[in-house]
């Protein structure tokens, strides 16, 4: 009750020196004479549970970096992203771009990585979402990415974890029967499962021979 009845007194004293609506109009934050000032009301509540219905995708006009604001028009996750994207209502996280030509993942409302930053566009990062909304068990939906480190090619889960390590010269999207076709590094071509078994033996010289080689599989 003193905690609530000091913050009512520190709102009121803000209001009376007309720094209240300083705060609002610039975002949450204002420099005075005596240093920074946050707005109590903003970062009090932001503190306890912020919402991410209520967080917004916004570009930091000084750095042209993103972050997001808060009902209240303070930062509640600071302005640090070369791009953001409003959070989803179902999950609560939120598609990020660490920095310019960066890869893609994804953040709680605390700005915490839930999905790892290994894609390397958005809409695969999406695309896992929606395999998280839909309830699907990890490792079922994988997509494809190339490793930055080492430039071999595997699959990720929804996370971005390496469901299947890299080691592929090349890899095909991973088909809804969990079936992929992927270049091997003698440049052969054969396919896997979701589970990086072979299913059709690297024999082939060309995708297109390796695809048809599956095709007549499950056709059997």
């Amino acid at each position: 009750m003193k905690k609530f009845l000091l913050l009512i007194a520190v709102c009121t004293t803000l209001t009376s020196c007309g720094l209240i609506n300083s705060l609002m109009n610039q975002g949450g934050v204002v420099a005075t004479p005596h240093g920074t000032v946050v707005n109590p009301v903003a970062s009090t509540l932001a503190a306890v549970a912020p919402n991410p219905n209520n967080l917004q995708a916004v570009e930091d006009r000084g750095t042209g970096l993103y972050g997001y604001l808060n009902e209240y028009g303070a930062w509640a996750i600071a302005p640090t992203f070369a791009y953001a994207v409003d959070f989803d209502e179902d999950l609560g996280i939120a598609i990020v771009q660490p920095y310019r030509g960066g890869r893609w993942g994804a953040i709680d409302v605390y700005g915490n990585t839930v999905i790892l930053f290994n894609f390397t566009n958005r809409y695969d990062v999406a695309s896992a979402m929606r395999s998280m909304i839909n309830g699907r068990y990890k490792g079922i939906d994988l997509w494809e990415e190339e490793d930055s480190g080492s430039g071999l090619w595997g699959y990720l889960d929804y996370y971005g974890n390496w469901y299947i390590q890299p080691q592929y010269k090349y890899a095909c999207g991973m088909s809804d029967d969990g079936f992929a076709i992927v270049q091997f590094m003698d440049d052969m071509w054969g396919a896997i499962d979701r589970t990086n078994r072979i299913v059709v033996q690297p024999n082939f010289n060309s995708r297109y021979d390796a695809e048809s080689a599956l095709r007549t599989l499950l056709r059997r």
